[in-house]
């Protein structure tokens, strides 16, 4: 009886526990990403490295552990899969790595920060979330979601500073904030469709090592363009070594993992509303190995981060036990 209840309790922890791990993978990332990203390299040349390690990271993996069950491809699943990693590896990362040469990073992770809501609405539409604002976990996660986004927003924008952190001084900023809201639109329209392709192909290593296996092909076309000279595809083989491999492995290959894994139990909002946790992290591990200082707005943003998922995951939750009561009711009431 106890191994049945810490069962069931570990299956409620785990989904929370996974997108945790991925926005501390993306917190360390960023980090990482400042301190050790050596000049020199181009940006699409670095993700071409680094989706090919996270290819064969998920590749071994799919042969470790779906290797008995893998479902079998057809030509519709390759066109889909393939369309996948356009949208949401491909398009959105070299999207958002290419606006930072119009736009300061304030503002490209102040558009980051609204994946919850543009998630939020595109789940409605397709209809993978139900809005029921009539309802109290209607309005709870609503008002949860916008919570943890004004507190992301915060953390942003308030360092006591003048507004001139706003700007970014590099000239055709327009270029750069279209650039920079149209990934994170791939994204969050990448994370709606996971759920529905993994009940097609429900075989998520394997569909995982697939989409950065198409997405290294198709950055390498970008990259061909944008760096055709052979030396600037040279690796320094140092601390850029590092970046590549915990990008691919923590940040893009188990993080990827287990984004696709929860759309398929708890839906895209679920991982939208843990999105704001990232740039917490980044704020943390910046202010205690990088010497960063903590300002007001970052203890009032975390607040705001922490109690908006609060609300959200409470809201959720409560939603769930009122449909599965209902399910109930009616297995119960059915002849």
């Amino acid at each position: 009886m106890m191994g049945l209840s810490l069962k069931s309790t570990a299956s409620k922890i785990a989904p929370h526990a996974g997108l945790i791990f991925v926005q501390m993978s993306t917190g360390g990332y960023i980090v990482l990403s400042k301190v050790m990203l050596v000049p020199g390299i181009s940006t699409p040349v670095f993700l071409v490295y680094q989706f090919l390690v996270a290819a064969i990271f998920m590749a071994v993996m799919a042969l470790l552990f779906e290797r008995c069950n893998r479902p079998p491809l057809t030509i519709p699943i390759l066109f889909r899969i393939f369309l996948l990693a356009l949208i949401g590896l491909t398009m959105s990362t070299n999207l958002l790595a290419a606006s930072l040469f119009f736009i300061s990073s304030t503002i490209e992770a102040a558009v980051f920060n609204m994946i919850p809501v543009f998630i939020f609405l595109i789940s409605i539409i397709s209809r993978q979330e139900k809005l029921g604002i009539d309802t109290l976990w209607g309005q709870g996660k609503l008002f949860g979601i916008l919570l943890a986004v004004s507190g992301a927003l915060v953390l942003s924008f308030w360092h006591g500073s003048s507004s001139s952190r706003l700007t970014s001084g590099m000239g055709n900023w327009p270029l750069g904030l279209f650039m920079v809201v149209l990934g994170v639109l791939c994204l969050s329209a990448w994370i709606t469709l996971l759920g529905p392709m993994s009940v097609h192909y429900p075989a998520d290593m394997s569909l995982n090592a697939l989409m950065f296996f198409f997405a290294t092909i198709q950055t390498a076309v970008i990259a061909l363009f944008v760096s055709p000279v052979l030396s600037q595809w040279q690796l320094q083989w140092s601390l850029e070594l590092v970046n590549i491999i915990f990008g691919a492995v923590c940040y893009n290959g188990l993080s990827n993992l287990f984004i696709t894994w929860c759309a398929t139990l708890k839906g895209p909002t679920f991982i939208a509303s843990f999105s704001p946790l990232g740039l917490l992290f980044a704020t943390a591990l910046e202010t205690l190995f990088l010497g960063q200082t903590l300002y007001m707005g970052s203890a009032a943003g975390a607040v705001l981060i922490v109690s908006g998922l609060y609300i959200f995951l409470l809201s959720k939750s409560k939603e769930e036990s009122h449909y599965y009561f209902l399910d109930e009711e009616a297995y119960v009431a059915a002849p």
